[in-house]
């Protein structure tokens, strides 16, 4: 949970299924290489509840987006994404209001 990442790139897809959403984004790597980009969220139902729907992120596919994530362990380009700021200048940070146990 200690590695941050904030990547900013084109939104290409967004899979709005339970129990957590997933983009897919394309983004310049170091050299300018592009990266295929993977990041996993919180469910439909809770996007819904801040009053991010759908329609929100399927008019942001093809457009450029930002995401702050904690990247996977292994390395990969795959995350858990904290924070999200939409081509529209939406921004939604993702708050477990949880009590720890």
């Amino acid at each position: 949970m200690t590695k941050h990442v904030a990547v900013t790139g084109t939104l290409t897809r967004v899979n709005w299924i339970n129990p957590h959403i997933v983009l897919e984004m394309e983004a310049r790597g170091e050299g300018g290489k592009v990266e295929q980009w993977t990041f996993q969220s919180n469910p439909p139902s809770w996007y819904q509840s801040v009053g991010l729907a759908r329609a929100d992120f399927a008019k942001a596919i093809g457009q450029t987006i930002t995401v702050e994530a904690v990247k996977a362990r292994d390395g990969s380009l795959y995350g858990y994404m904290d924070k999200i700021k939409l081509p529209d200048g939406t921004s939604c940070e993702l708050v477990n209001n949880a009590e720890p146990k």
